[in-house]
């Protein structure tokens, strides 16, 4: 059985290493942002994923929480591209993004760095990590949005 101690002490490093991970990303528009710009002065809440599907998912998770979340909310996408095959053009990704989240930066995360430091999991279509204005994690929804994820949601963002 582990003590508390050992149990409490990754979790001190993992929060440490997170709060001290910067990056700079590009969105779907070109535009460059840094981890500074983003959890600067307002809750954040971040739709991400790595899948194919991730564009589709990602809208109807953008549309409904434009009209959701508390006044002031930042709603950014993170777009995991790491395992993007080689022969896709990233002008295309860049323009299906654009398209469906013209209101909405997603961030590309070609190396699938800030994807993975964030915590978001391996593998998911899409998730949501909800934080607060310093970049403190609250916690994260996977899954695509149903009216239950997106409770979760709101819970996360009013504590």
């Amino acid at each position: 059985m582990r003590s508390v101690a050992s149990a409490i002490v990754p979790l001190m490093f993992a929060a440490a290493a997170f709060a001290s991970s910067d990056f700079t990303l590009d969105d779907q528009f070109e535009r460059t942002h840094r981890r500074a710009d983003i959890f600067k002065d307002a809750p954040v809440v971040m739709i991400a994923g790595a899948q194919r599907k991730t564009p589709d998912a990602m809208q109807a998770w953008e549309r409904v929480l434009r009209s959701r979340v508390p006044e002031g909310t930042r709603v950014v996408g993170l777009s995991n591209l790491k395992k993007l095959p080689f022969f896709v053009p990233k002008g295309s990704v860049r323009k299906t993004l654009a398209g469906k989240l013209p209101n909405t930066p997603v961030l590309f995360d070609w190396k699938g760095r800030v994807y993975s430091d964030l915590g978001f999991p391996a593998g998911a279509v899409i998730s949501v990590g909800v934080f607060s204005a310093a970049g403190s994690r609250l916690g994260m929804v996977t899954g695509e949005q149903t009216d239950s994820r997106l409770a979760e949601v709101l819970e996360l963002l009013s504590r």
